[in-house]
Formats: C-alpha cells, sequence, structure tokens
C-alpha cells in the first residue's frame, strides 16, 4: 500500500462521523423543531445552533477517529480524512465551495489535537 495507509481506519472514521453521526443530529433536529414551539425563545435560536453543530461535530470526530484507528502515520490519515470531508462539504455546498471545504479542514486537525491532548494526559 501507499505510504501504509489503513483505508479501513479512514472508511469507518468517515461512515462514523458524517454517517452516523448525521443521522442522529438529524432525528435530534427534527424532535426539537417539532416540540419547540414558535413563541418559546429558543426556537429561533435552535435552528442556528443545529446547523453549527451540524458543520462542528462531524469533522472533528472524524479526526478524532481517524487517529485512533490508525495504525501508523496517525497524521497522514487524519489529513486523507480531512480531504475527504472537504470534498464531501465542496460537492453539497450550493455557493463558496472553496470556503466550505476549509471548514473540514480545520475541524479534523483540531480532532486530532483533541486526541493527542486526550492521550498526553493518561
Amino acid at each position: 500500500m501507499l505510504f501504509n495507509i489503513d483505508l479501513k481506519a479512514i472508511l469507518i472514521a468517515f461512515a462514523l462521523s458524517y454517517g452516523a453521526i448525521a443521522l442522529v443530529l438529524q432525528k435530534i433536529t427534527f424532535a426539537l423543531l417539532t416540540a419547540l414551539l414558535p413563541h418559546t425563545p429558543f426556537y429561533g435560536f435552535s435552528p442556528v445552533f443545529l446547523v453549527v453543530l451540524f458543520l462542528l461535530l462531524p469533522p472533528v470526530l472524524a479526526g478524532c477517529v481517524v487517529a485512533k484507528l490508525a495504525r501508523n502515520r496517525p497524521q497522514l490519515h487524519v489529513l486523507l480524512s480531512a480531504l475527504l470531508g472537504a470534498a464531501l462539504y465542496a460537492i453539497f455546498s450550493k455557493s463558496n465551495a472553496l470556503i466550505w471545504s476549509l471548514i473540514p479542514l480545520v475541524l479534523t486537525w483540531l480532532g486530532f489535537a483533541v486526541f493527542v491532548w486526550l492521550n498526553n494526559r493518561r
């Protein structure tokens, strides 16, 4: 394999963070928006919070998971996962694909930093 890349780690992390977490967040979003009445004070804030959560949580989780699952060279695996996430964001963005694709590039590295920080605490 090229650089001993563990594709299974990348695919598992990508499916978990962008697939399963997105489905869970989607269920939570629909439950919250149907439970909150338009006259409550949190109704206007909840869609903004959930959109931010949709954008921030999957890349950070992908960085943590792929760094944990990679047998060797976790930084290379995090980079590949970030590029895959950036491609996903660029494909599904309606406008400004370059700006939207920067989100997973930065946040996946943040997830890797969280993983390194948690491992150094132990």
